[in-house]
Formats: structure tokens, sequence, C-alpha cells
């Protein structure tokens, strides 16, 4: 009902207003000479040639130009009996005002055009908490990393290039990615090329953002040009690295229909386009400083051959060759194997302006990557097999902008109140689409761990037994009694369908096989030994059936073969429509907006390898038994009893699976009710895999009781997509009713209002903003209950509820205690058959019988015989495991109020204060979809992380107070401090005391502190050199550090403890510099000069700079076993908790670039810019992971551990693993990058 109501609304408001990212120029036009303000002089704004907005002075001079599009923009000033003065590359950026005065001189050179190249003001006075790169900034820096650039910004943490920021303290999570006003979901997909600014906002975020906590990083994107432009770039590592990184870029832009002037000639575009796309391919996308370990070629192809050795001792049967390696074995290689990385990324925009204040933009991206992906499992023997994952989004929005009013209406002078009247409405659809799949099989799903065909023979066997007739009631003394079948052969042949679908898998079973029969092994049917493989159970897991993978090199790595037994997809949409208005009422700017997005989420997963041992455990199971009821009795052709009796298989109609009826029909199809077809044993590795699909299971045989082959949302179970789900009633129904999931569509709804306003140079901006989120689907109404228990004050029809009871609470007369309210949950000693009250809970407070409050659960459950036991509505269902929706409810939506207050205000000319006040919220980022699965085995599966539909919105109030100063007519610095509270952040939290089942699952517990002190020096250009530096002191603390930190706490069974800590991505000291040195051209050239040529003309260097101390790990004191897997060694906490520091981390980066003119004409020129850049230039190691029990990144200590060493000495080869593990312990990703060296090129046309 709500939804219809909230899409209804955003349909009306939509139709009336409308909302994008737009910044405001405004400034003073005056005399050169007298400083008098210059009245109704004319002022146009241009960007790439096209004019976009324009004004006429006041009677003070001032000019107002909105709304505009971010970017780079010429503006033009004239007036009669002036000269014309034009400022170029004046940067606006998104929900900014951007101040430019321009003086005019009379009577000088009118003809002629004075051009002022814009300098950008030392304070940007409406982003003081925050800056803005503009594309020139951006191509000068040695990174292509949106983020990257981002982490330039004071107060921005990134733990290496290319990863993921925290701004201010807060988690990687709660930072939020705009293009062009449209939030991010999935890639940002935007070709380098294609970036006309970037703006970082790490504080007073204005009332239009939302759905962040964190900051904000926006993209804006460039626009269509008057004149035809094109760009064509290269770029490439291949000369200096196996990392092979090679990129191809263009952009091209251009009008396509132009405006025709009055004299004839054409004017500017009316409608024009832009486009910008790259390709890219990239060996290793995130190599180590320290390369990576790998078993020689050679090596493993020996391996291949040979899996098997024969153990010292014969009768232990064989061991695996690649436990015996020696340090040789080995080598260290650059760049990891076998993970390419192919992406492609294009953007466009086109933009049609048919009247002076109607604009039209419309355009799109899409984006394509396919990647091999690094495991470090396989990474030493079988990084052959790695996984292939794909990505492809895209985006489409349109976008209408329509002024009110002309110029002179808009002036002064006119008699309106308010001016400068616009709308704008956009709507966006972006759409992401994921696979994770074995590169070969894709989702052909039996044909992951196919090894081959396997033929078994199978014969009766007999037992000398007295045995009664039934039906005659005749006993037979002393006969032979067939009393089962036994396997007497198993074959296999990996070409009976052709080649080997997994010949990797293949080299297992066959090896094994000839080195059964080479060294005569015994069955374990029959006693000869005569190497001859009779039953599946022979192979002992070495050689391969259907489905298995070979065992790990002690644990360290997967063995050769390995290979990847997922298959996966998922979809994410969303869709946008955002509208709102502006005008300026005064000195006041109104601004108003709506917003609606509705994201649907789809996701199919399953287990592939683990359908071929299912389909062995379901087939045959109705005919395992003998049909005792109807002996045959065996004769001779004379009809003599021989003595002996024999049974057919007994079949029985209940125990056949739904994957047995199935697979039966495919393989006898109108033949399939025959009796002989239904008593036909069915071995099912003797079969193609093309015969087999995943829809021959039944849905329960796929959940598997709780261990389920499949995960699914938004499809159904065998992968079909759906928009729809059951009921929760129809999904639990136990008669075997289709279990749809409905894909997850949570709706965001918000609404603000702001006021921002200059009076001369003091900025204020006050807002308020309304977020609406519902999750859209049901939640338990009590997370400790999935069935309907009774409340302390229940009734019956008969009046007393209460009758059978010994008593209500321990003797109480028949009455609760006085502090037991009457909704409170009552437990009892026996769910069935409750004869006693032993105690209560509200909400997460325990009380027992007497009414006492108790913090432990459990003493409710040692009372009731060991297990909870709520006083159930229905204990028959809890019984059974039926499950209803009564134990469910909706959603209720969360509606927040944030209000916003920002100031800036001077203290003089040349200084200045700012403030700001934020109240900020974010939608759940996730463990909080409905998952009915969970609930249906919820009592099978004690201890099970559950996620929590149930989650609210996370909230962080922010405040800032800064002070920024010229320090000389070039250079400003900038001085603030920033306190954060962060509230109802996710942590797993342990659901003790639920019933039918203990679990684990999410809540808004965690809260956190974040202080700081910000420093940001300015340079500008000076001479050659240009200076950018920040220094943030930040002291981050909380409980909790992601979603899933506490999990060790929780696992151990402990209640919900919260103790503030120093966060894990805390980094105290952080320092960022960026400096750029560049000659000019021509009269500006002050270089040096060789032959009389200026060989470093229009050349420049960039050096990009951070350093940082180390973040936050808990030390523990005893030595486990970190490098292997599966091994539950539990740790020892020594001293607090985060209490150990990594080491400081320093990277140094650089680009060297040298740009030449091309004159091929008088009227045309193209610039041939050549750069090489070098990442981590210094190639320092910097650690950014250790182990716990050393501060070691290479080292966890349990090689020289004391009590690891009679552990050590039993391995196969003590020596082998020893030298394995310390390999395997020097893990690759507790290293940063390496130095990375790349050459490029670019020509513009």
């Amino acid at each position: 009902m709500f939804r219809k109501i909230y899409l209804t609304l955003a349909t009306i408001l939509i139709s009336l207003i409308g909302l994008a990212q737009t910044g405001t120029l405004k400034g003073v036009i005056k005399d050169a000479a007298s400083g008098e303000p210059i009245p109704f002089a004319n002022v146009i704004a241009e960007k790439n040639g096209n004019q976009i907005g324009g004004a006429t002075t006041d009677f003070d001079g001032n000019y107002v130009i909105k709304p505009i599009e971010p970017g780079k923009y010429t503006l033009k000033a004239t007036f009669v009996g002036y000269q014309t003065v034009e400022v170029t590359g004046i940067i606006v950026s998104a929900n900014k005002i951007t101040f430019q005065d321009i003086n005019l001189q009379e009577g000088v050179a009118l003809a002629e055009v004075k051009i002022i190249e814009y300098k950008k003001p030392l304070l940007d006075q409406d982003n003081l908490s925050g800056e803005t790169k503009t594309a020139e900034e951006i191509v000068a820096l040695p990174t292509r990393s949106v983020a990257s650039v981002a982490a330039t910004t004071a107060g921005i943490y990134q733990r290496d290039e290319g990863d993921a920021v925290n701004i201010r303290g807060s988690r990687t999570d709660a930072t939020e990615y705009y293009i062009d006003g449209i939030k991010v979901r999935g890639s940002l997909g935007v070709p380098t090329s294609g970036i006309e600014q970037i703006t970082v906002v790490t504080g007073g975020l204005p009332a239009q953002y939302g759905d962040a906590t964190g900051g904000v990083i926006s993209v804006t994107t460039k626009g269509p040009s008057n004149k035809f432009f094109g760009q064509v770039e290269l770029e490439s590592s291949s000369l200096f690295d196996d990392y092979n990184y090679n990129l191809l870029g263009f952009a091209l832009s251009g009008p396509i229909i132009k405006k025709r002037n009055s004299d004839g000639t054409r004017g500017s575009s009316i409608l024009g386009y832009f486009i910008a796309g790259e390709l890219r391919s990239v060996d290793d996308t995130d190599p180590s400083a320290i390369g990576v370990w790998k078993v020689k070629d050679s090596k493993l192809d020996e391996l291949r051959a040979n899996p098997f050795q024969i153990a010292p001792n014969a009768a232990a049967g064989f061991l695996s060759t690649s436990d015996f390696l020696t340090e040789n074995d080995f080598e260290n290689v650059q760049a990891k194997l076998n993970t390419n990385q192919k992406r492609f990324n294009i953007s466009g925009k086109l933009d049609f302006k048919p009247a002076k204040n109607t604009f039209f933009s419309f355009g799109g991206s899409y984006y394509a990557r396919s990647s091999r992906d690094w495991s470090y499992w396989r990474s030493m023997y079988s990084w052959d097999n790695n996984r292939e994952s794909t990505q492809k989004t895209y985006r489409l929005f349109g976008k209408l902008t329509q002024k009110f009013g002309s110029d002179e209406a808009n002036d002064e002078k006119s008699a309106t109140t308010i001016k400068n009247a616009f709308f704008t409405i956009q709507g966006d659809y972006t759409n992401n689409r994921y696979t994770w799949v074995d590169s070969d099989h894709q989702f052909n799903l039996f044909n992951y761990g196919h090894v081959g065909k396997f033929t078994t023979d199978r014969t009766k066997i007999y037992n000398r037994n007295d045995v009664l007739d039934t039906n005659t009631g005749i006993w037979y003394s002393n006969v032979q009694e067939m009393t089962g079948w036994q396997d007497t052969l198993f074959d296999f042949n990996e070409f009976a369908f052709g080649n080997p679908l997994n010949p990797s898998l293949v080299n297992y079973t066959r090896a094994y096989y000839d080195m059964f029969e080479r060294y005569g092994m015994t069955s374990y049917v029959g006693t000869e030994s005569d190497g001859v493989i009779r039953t599946a159970a022979d192979l002992q897991g070495q050689g391969l059936l259907n489905g298995q993978s070979p065992a790990s090199v002690y644990s360290l790595f997967g063995n050769h073969g390995t290979i990847y037994g997922g298959a996966y997809k998922q979809e994410n949409t969303q869709t946008t429509f955002k509208a709102a208005g502006s005008a300026d009422i005064k000195s006041h700017e109104i601004s108003f907006g709506f917003e609606y997005e509705q994201r649907r989420d789809y996701y199919w997963g399953s287990s592939p390898t683990s359908m071929w041992t299912l389909g062995r455990q379901l087939t045959n199971m109705h005919i395992m038994e003998r049909d005792l009821s109807n002996p045959i009795f065996v004769t001779d052709v004379n009809g003599i009893f021989q003595d002996t009796i024999d049974y057919n298989r007994l079949y029985v109609e209940s125990a056949q699976s739904t994957f047995d009826k199935n697979l039966r029909l495919q393989l006898f199809g109108d033949d399939v009710d025959l009796p002989e077809n239904q008593l036909q044993f069915i071995d099912i590795d003797s079969y193609d895999p093309s015969t087999f699909n995943i829809k021959m299971f039944s849905e329960d045989e796929l959940l598997n009781s709780g261990s389920s082959l499949v995960y699914y949302y938004g499809y159904d179970i065998y992968g079909d997509k759906v928009d729809y789900g059951s009921s929760l009633d129809a999904f639990f129904d136990t008669t075997g009713s289709k279990r749809y999931i409905a894909p997850f569509e949570p709706i965001y709804t918000a609404g603000y209002i702001q006021d921002k306003f200059a009076i001369e140079d003091l900025i204020f901006n006050i807002g308020l903003r309304v977020d609406r989120y519902d999750a859209n689907q049901k939640v338990l109404k009590d997370r400790y209950l999935l069935y309907s228990a009774y409340s302390a004050g229940a009734q019956n029809d008969d009046g007393d509820f209460w009758d059978g009871m010994t008593n209500y609470s321990n003797g109480n007369n028949g009455t609760h205690p006085s502090t037991i309210g009457n909704d409170y949950v009552v437990y009892v000693d026996n769910v069935n058959s409750p004869t006693k009250v032993v105690g209560y809970r509200d909400g997460d407070n325990w009380y027992n019988a007497q009414g006492l409050g108790i913090s432990d659960p459990t003493l409710l459950a040692d009372a009731a015989g060991g297990q909870i036991q709520p006083y159930l509505v229905n204990p028959q269902n809890a019984a059974v495991g039926y499950v209803t929706q009564d134990a469910f409810q909706d959603y209720k939506p969360e509606v927040v109020f944030m209000p916003r207050i920002a100031f800036s205000f001077p203290i003089s000319d040349e200084a200045q204060f700012f403030a700001h006040y934020d109240v900020l919220t974010q939608r759940p980022p996730g463990n909080n979809r409905l998952e009915p699965v969970d609930y249906l085995f919820m009592a099978d599966r004690v201890g099970a992380t559950l996620s929590n539909p149930d989650l609210k919105p996370e909230k962080t109030i922010d405040y800032e107070l800064g002070f920024a100063k010229t320090l000389s007519l070039r250079s400003a610095l900038k001085i603030s401090a920033f306190y954060k509270e962060m509230r109802d952040m996710i942590q797993v939290i342990n659901t003790l005391g639920a019933y039918p089942a203990q679990y684990v699952t999410y809540g808004n517990i965690d809260f956190g502190t974040v202080k700081g002190l910000s420093v940001n020096y300015d340079l500008r250009r000076t001479n050659n050199v240009s200076l950018t530096a920040n220094y943030t002191l930040q002291f981050a603390d909380g409980t909790g550090s992601s979603a899933t930190s506490g999990s060790s706490l929780v696992n151990t069974g402990q209640p919900n403890l919260r103790t503030t800590i120093p966060l894990s991505y805390d980094q105290r000291h952080a320092l960022t510099a960026s400096v750029d040195y560049s000659y000019g051209t021509g009269k500006d050239y002050n270089g040096p000069v060789l032959f009389g040529l200026k060989f470093l003309e229009d050349a420049g260097a960039n050096i990009m700079m951070s350093a940082g101390s180390g973040t936050p790990y808990s030390k523990q004191s005893n030595i486990t076993q970190e490098a292997a897997s599966g091994i539950n060694d539990r740790s020892t906490l020594e001293g607090s908790l985060n209490g150990s520091r990594l080491p400081w981390q320093f990277r140094l980066s650089a680009k060297l670039n040298k740009n030449f003119v091309i004159k091929w004409s008088d009227k045309k020129r193209s610039n041939l810019n050549v750069y090489v850049q070098v990442q981590n230039l210094l190639d320092a190691e910097n650690i950014i992971s250790v182990y716990r029990a050393t501060g070691n990144p290479e080292d966890d200590g349990y090689l020289t551990s004391a009590a690891a060493q009679n552990s050590i000495d039993a391995k196969n080869d003590p020596n082998a693993f020893r030298y394995l593990y310390s390999l395997a312990v020097n893990n690759p990703s507790n290293y940063s990058l390496p130095r990375m060296w790349r050459a490029g090129i670019s020509i513009d046309f």
C-alpha cells in the first residue's frame, strides 16, 4: 500500500519539479579606474564554445548566472563604451558558488577583447571542507584511480594505491560516489578522458546529498564542444614489467546542429555530443612488492604426470608427490599468473538546447569487464584453474532543465521578488550484472568436477540361512539365501564421452588406477592382491570420482587440479527519479527537492561439484532393500529346487527421490513405468554429464536440510529469473509448493529544503533533509522467537489461561511478579507439556521466575532441562518444524530528519572562519535481506549467522570548525578541527536464548567517535612550482571497524559486549603532497636552452607523495598456524584490542610529460603529449598486514615454535613442509604495490 502511495507521490512531484547537480556563477562588474559598479552590463558564460547562460548586472553591478553544469567556463563581460573582457578557465563545481569579479576599462581599444586567465582562488569560500580537482589536474597526477585522486584530500585514508577510502574515520561503505548527480551502483565506469572534475566533500554536506555518513566523491563528466574535437591515448607498461598494462583511450566531441545567427553565420551548438572510451588489458591488476611464488612449470608437469608415489610402508598406500618438493622446485615471479583482466568502458552525452531557457541532456555509460581472479589457495599449484568473473554495467539518464524569466526579469531593476527560478527533472537507470564461473564450464553445472565414466559390475551375495516363505508358511533350512549385492569391478574410462572435461582431475584417477595395478594392491572387496579396483571405496579419495577434488598440500595450498567449484550470477538494478527547484528570493537561494529510488537485487549461486554427491545419494534410494515377501526359488530346467532363494529389489515408492524419478524419465522415456526400469540400479557416474540438469532435483533436495547447494533470491532455485516471491506461508508450506524468494526491493525516498545565501563574502547554507527508508519485506516480530508465544497477560476463552500450571511463577499464589508486564514473553519448563513458569523476557531484557533481572538467558534453559522453552501458542508446529507467517510482520519504514547548517565568514580580506553541523544517515549497507531459507532450517543450524531484515539506518553527527588564511598572493593555509559521533552502526550480535535455536545476526549496536585536525597548504604556481600539501591528525575510536569485526567475540558465545578501541583504519598521522614542476612556452619559458633549443618547453613533472603512521591490530600471545587453512587454533589476546600498530608507510609516485605542438596548417594544429609514469618510485615494501603473534609480515612463529615440532616431524616430509610453509606464510597480500612504470602518448585533433 505504502509503496503505491509513494510511487504516486513521486510521479506527481516529478511532474512539478526536478533535480540536477548544478553550480552558480556570481560576481560584480566594476569600472577599472573608479571602482564604481557598472549597472546593466551584459555577462555571458560559455562552455566549450557554446553559450550556456547569461545575465545583466543590477544597479550595484551584481550578476548571477544559474543553473550551470559543473565544468570549465569562459565568462564574457560587455558594456557600451568599455573594452570587452573574457575570463577563461573558470571552474564551476556542483552545488557551489563560484565568485568572479571583472573590471572593465572605458574607451581603450574597444575593438579588442582583453583575455584574462582565471586563477583559482586560494580560498574556495564555498568548499572549505573538501577539494575539487579539474581535468588538467587529474591528468597530471600519476594515477587513474578516482579513489586515489580523492585520497590527496586531507582527512582521507587509503591503504594502498587504488584501494577504497575512509573519509574522516568513517567506514569504507560510508562513502557515496556520484556521476553527474547519479548515485553509483557497481563500477564507476568513466574513462579518465571523459572526466571534467572530481569534487570531494569531507564535511558540510548540503541537504541535496543523503544516504552517506562519511563523505561524497562526485564525478562530473565533460560535455559537448562547439567545434569538433578528438583525442587518442595509448599507455603501456609492457616495456618495463610483466604486468602488461595496456590501455587505449579516445574522446570525441562536437556539434550536430548549430543555430544560425542573424548575419547568416553559424552560432553556438543546439545539439552536440561527447563520447569517451577506454580499452584496457592487464595481466596483474594487484601485484605485490615481493612477487608471488609458484611451482616451476617443468616440476608441475611432472606432478601432473605422476601425482602419487608409493608410501615407504607399501601397505600404507600412496602419498601425494606434491608433499615431497624441494627448494629448487619453486620460483618467484613478478606477476601473478592467469589473472588477466580485460575491460572496456565508454560514456557519452547528448546535449540539446531548443530554446534559451530550456536544456535537455541525455547520456549513459557502459562498462564491461572479464577477469581471471587470483586465488592464493590456487596460486602455487593450480593457478591455471582461476575462476572467471565478468561484470557488465550500463547507466542511462535523461534530464530537463527549465529556467524561468528573461535576463532582465532576473535583474535588480525588475520588480519581481522571485528571480533565477528554474527546475530540473532527472531520471536514471543503472543495471549491474555479474558472473563468477569456471571459464570452461560456465553454467553447465554437471561438467564441473566430471572425471570420466565409471562402470560398476555387481553380483548377488548369498549366505546359508533358515528362511520362512511368508506366502506358504513353509520353512526352508540351511539354504543359500540372497542377502544383498556386492561390487565386483569398478572400471574407469576417461575418453568414453570424448576428450576429458577436466584433464587435471583425470590425472589423479588414471594414475591411481595404474599404480593400484602396478603395485598389486588389494581391494576392499576380496582378499586377492591383484591390483584390481572393485569398488569406489578403493579410490580412498585419491583417485577422484566425479565431483571430487584432490587433497590439499599440507592444508597450505590447493593441489594441482584444484578447480573452482562454484557458479554464480547476480543482477542489481537501480531506478531513480529526482526532482528539484530553485529560486532566488532577494539574497536567498531557496532550493528544494525530492528523490525516489527503487533497487532490485537478484542473486543465484550454486555448488555444482556437490550435485554429483547429492545425485549419488538420491539415486536408487527406493530399491535398496530386498523384496522379502516375494522370494524367488531357484530351480533347474527340471523344476528341481536348487537350495537357493533369490529376491528382486523392493520398490518403495515413498522413498523414491524426485531426482531419481526425473533421471529415470530422462533415461527410459515413455517406458519409465515398466517394472524392470523402476527396479534397475542406476549408476549416475556411468552417464554423460549432459544427461543431467539441475531441474531433476526438487527444491527441497537442493536445499538439502539446510546444507544448501543453491543460494538464491530474485531467481527460482534453478536459476530462472523471477520478479515475484511466494508468501511466507506458501514458502514454509511442507506440501512441496514452489519456494520462490522475491528480489530484494528496498525503497528509498527523500525530500529536502535548503536556503543558501551570500552576503558580500559571507556564505550560509542551512537546510533540512528528510529520508525515508523502507526495506519492503517481512521481518521477525520478535528476533528471539520463530513461533508465536504467550505473554504474561494472555488469557484463554475460559478466563484463566494458566490452569494446569503448578505455579504462575515459582509459587506466587497464581500471580506474576509485580515487575513483570502483561506483554512480557513467558518461558516454561517444557514446550510441549508446560507445568511451571521459569522466566520472562521483555525485548532484550531477561527475568527469572521471581521477576528479577538476569543477564544470562541460559539460566532459563538450565531450569527447563537444558534448552530454552517459550510458552508457545502452537507447540505442535514447532515439533514438526512448521513455520508460519504469524511470526513475521512488515518492516516499519524509518523516517529520519537531518538538519544541515554550514557557514563561513571573513575576518578580513585574507582570512575567514568556517563551520558546519550535519546530521547524516545511511541505509543499512548490507546483511539486511530477508532469507526465508534461514528460518526454514533454523532448528537444525545452531549458531548459524543469519541476515537481519530489520536493520535500521546508520547515523552520524558531524561537526567542523576551521580557519583559512592567505599567506601571500600565491599561497594559503587552511586548518580545520572535526568531530564525529557515529551511532547505530551495524555489528554481528549473538541472539542467546532464541528459539528454536541460538543464532548470530546483525544489529545496530556499534558506536564510535572521530576527533581530528587537518592542515592544508596550497602554493599556486610560483615560477615553475605549484604545491598542495595536507596533514591530518586523527583519532578514530569505536566498538567495531566493520559489520563483522566482532565475529571472534560472538563465536565464543559471549554476550554483546561493547568496548571502545581504535578502529582498524585509525591512521593517526597522514601526510600527502602533490608537487608540480613545469615549464611554460614562448616568452613564459624560463628553462635551459641547448643549442638554441628550448628542449623543456611545455614539459613538466608531477610528484605525488603520501606517508602515514601504521594502523592498529590486536597482538596475540600464543603461536597459531596462520598460513594453513582449516586449522582451528584459537588465539589469545595480548594487551588490549587493536593495541599494536603497523609500521609507517611511505609512497612516492611521479609523472613526467612533454607536450609537442604539431602544426598541420595555419589554422589547424594538434597537441602531442608524451609521458612516463611511475608508481611507488622508491619501490618501498610497505607493510599492510602482519601476523599478530610476531608483528612480522613474513613469519607467524609457527615453524620455530617448540610446541609445533612434533606435529611438523609427523608430516610426510618435514623439510618439504617447512620450506613450503615459509613460502605460504610470506603472503604477498601483506605488502603494498611494487614500483610500476608506464609510458604513454596522447594526441588531440
